[in-house]
C-alpha cells in the first residue's frame, strides 16, 4: 500500500500534534505521580514520568534532518495484574508505530558474561 507524500506529511503532522499535546506540562499533578519532566527545543521534545503503581514512560521526538519528518522513540512499562513487570520500546515514524527491540547499550553483548568479555581483551 503506497501513500502519497501529502498523506505522509499529514500523518506525521497529526502524530506531532498528538505527541505535543500529550507531552504538554501537566497542570494538576496526580498524587500518584512520582515525577514528571518535559522539555522542548527547536529539534523536538522529550518527556518522562513515573507513577507510584509502577507505570513509566520516556519519549523523545526529533525531526529527522534528512527527511524533515518527526521520529518518535520511547519506552513504557507497567506492572501487570500477574505482578510481572512489562517494558516495551517503540518507534513512530514514516513507517508507523511499532514495538521494537531494545538497542544494546555500548559494552553490552547479549549472551556473553562479563568474564567472557574481559577474557577477549586480555
Amino acid at each position: 500500500m503506497h501513500f502519497s507524500t501529502a498523506a505522509w506529511i499529514s500523518v506525521v503532522g497529526l502524530l506531532l500534534l498528538i505527541t505535543m499535546t500529550l507531552g504538554a506540562p501537566a497542570q494538576n499533578l496526580d498524587p500518584g505521580l512520582i515525577f514528571y519532566e518535559s522539555t522542548r527545543d527547536e529539534n523536538g521534545y522529550s518527556f518522562s514520568y513515573k507513577t507510584k503503581d509502577g507505570q513509566f514512560r520516556e519519549e523523545r521526538g526529533e525531526i529527522n534532518a534528512e527527511t524533515g519528518l518527526l521520529v518518535v522513540n520511547g519506552v513504557y512499562g507497567f506492572v501487570g495484574t500477574d505482578g510481572q513487570s512489562y517494558e516495551y520500546n517503540y518507534v513512530a515514524d514514516q513507517e508507523g508505530y511499532r514495538i521494537v527491540e531494545k538497542e544494546a547499550e555500548i559494552g553490552y553483548a547479549p549472551g556473553l558474561s562479563q568474564a567472557a568479555l574481559l577474557s577477549l581483551v586480555g
